[in-house]
């Protein structure tokens, strides 16, 4: 079951950052056109209407940047090492993290 859920949440984020790429592109050569005073006033507004228009789905705010590498969940993730408090028990607990130590109470 978290295979699956993993498999799911890195496809969606991955989704997510190609339409922001795109939407970002957009976003700058319509922003490029409307502060141009060399160009015709009816252009700059259609620039400004399409601007408008664009949707904040994909925005930079919507963008999941923790997410774990080997679990894919969102939650509690550790942005240091970008992976789960369980993996990086796991990992520790192998010594395989640098410089950290598990420490059981």
């Amino acid at each position: 079951m978290i295979y699956n859920s993993k498999t799911i949440n890195i496809k969606k984020n991955n989704i997510k950052k190609k339409k922001y790429l795109k939407k970002e592109l957009k976003t700058i050569i319509l922003k490029s056109i409307i502060q141009n005073n060399n160009i015709k006033p009816i252009v700059r507004s259609t620039a400004f209407y399409k601007m408008s228009r664009l949707k904040y789905l994909y925005s930079i705010s919507k963008q999941n940047n923790n997410l774990c590498l080997y679990s894919g969940k969102i939650k509690s993730t550790f942005n240091k090492f970008k992976m789960s408090r369980h993996f990086i028990k796991k990992f520790c607990s192998n010594n395989s993290l640098q410089n950290n130590k598990l420490i059981n109470w």
